[in-house]
């Protein structure tokens, strides 16, 4: 290619034209597993999902981009259905993007495609080494040849085939344990000093106590975390129990919690609680299922300032029948 021959002189040019063949690479990914996303809209709704509501401004300076550039982005992203406007709870005055429910829904499902891509793109830069000029020349004919693109849908149907597997803590896994709680406390709350300490101490603060760590992975992929603390003799707290978000709805936090209580049961338990927040229904729902019940008062000596729902496991209510959903709740389900 000519501007291969001008040497630094093109670098710019040559990154814009990669990142352009990177782009098209990536929605071709999403066209193969079926999800209507475009790979330009990555920056903006990522974002959104890890850290929550924000101005256009605060994702502006957070993703690199100019303000014009990000908001003339929301409005395609909110002509789409994936973003919408809402007032600043903290100023009334100030408006933030925040996803939509079908913005959440359709980035829900993308764990599996961004951690194909990563796989591919990783390998690639691999195969890619010498001078950075040398190096962006092989990478271009990465691109080119579709060998990029082909293991991008490999690592994909792999991943898509395969099922969460629980593993038990090791020191190489800690750093996931710290990341996975970390997005979801900092989006939906905030890190309290006791979350700093247990994420950053595990060994310390739950498995030399008597609790025990496990994590989720997928292929090799690690995706979700939850642990069991030993509050004393016989009782046992479920806690930092996190899925990370693209990868929620593939049932690692239903396996995470279940291997727990195994565990709980195996150490002859006698009770095992854990707190939660009424925003997270969700979460709720999971634990109900699996046989906590929720107690009318909070836990009086909690841990937390951000905890207002305290539930206990009662293994009786796991086998419960539970209550048929309303027909019109079941046609919901069914798409219908």
């Amino acid at each position: 290619m000519f501007l291969h021959g001008q040497g630094e002189l093109a670098l710019g040019s040559r990154l814009k034209a990669a990142s352009e063949s990177l782009y098209a690479i990536a929605n071709e990914a999403y066209r193969h597993a079926g999800i209507a996303f475009d790979a330009h809209w990555f920056p903006v709704l990522r974002y959104l999902q890890v850290k929550g509501p924000a101005t256009i401004t605060a994702i502006a300076t957070a993703i690199g981009q100019t303000h014009p550039a990000v908001s003339q982005a929301a409005v395609r992203l909110k002509r789409a259905g994936l973003v919408v406007r809402r007032s600043d709870r903290s100023d009334a005055r100030r408006s933030v993007l925040d996803l939509s429910a079908e913005g959440a829904a359709r980035l829900g499902r993308l764990g599996p495609v961004w951690c194909a891509i990563r796989r591919a793109a990783r390998a690639a830069s691999a195969r890619s080494n010498g001078s950075l000029i040398g190096a962006l020349g092989a990478f271009e004919a990465e691109c080119a040849s579709g060998r990029v693109g082909a293991e991008i849908a490999a690592n994909y149907e792999r991943l898509r085939a395969a099922r969460p597997q629980i593993v038990p803590f090791r020191t190489e896994l800690r750093e996931h344990f710290l990341r996975i709680n970390a997005e979801w406390l900092e989006r939906d709350f905030e890190l309290e000093d006791i979350d700093r300490h247990v994420l950053s101490h595990p060994e310390q603060a739950i498995i030399e106590p008597g609790g025990a760590i496990v994590f989720a992975q997928v292929d090799g992929e690690t995706v979700g975390t939850c642990a069991l603390l030993k509050e004393a003799p016989g009782v046992y707290e479920l806690t930092k129990m996190g899925v990370e978000s693209g990868w929620r709805g593939y049932g690692a936090g239903r396996l995470l919690i279940e291997a727990l209580i195994g565990e709980f049961h195996r150490r002859r338990g006698r009770r095992l609680f854990l707190e939660t927040n009424s925003k997270l229904a969700p979460a709720i729902a999971l634990y109900e299922s699996v046989g906590f019940v929720r107690q009318a008062q909070r836990r009086p000596d909690s841990h937390y300032r951000r905890s207002d729902v305290y539930m206990i496991y009662d293994a009786a209510a796991a086998s419960r029948p539970k209550p048929a959903a309303p027909a019109s709740a079941r046609k919901r389900r069914r798409g219908a």
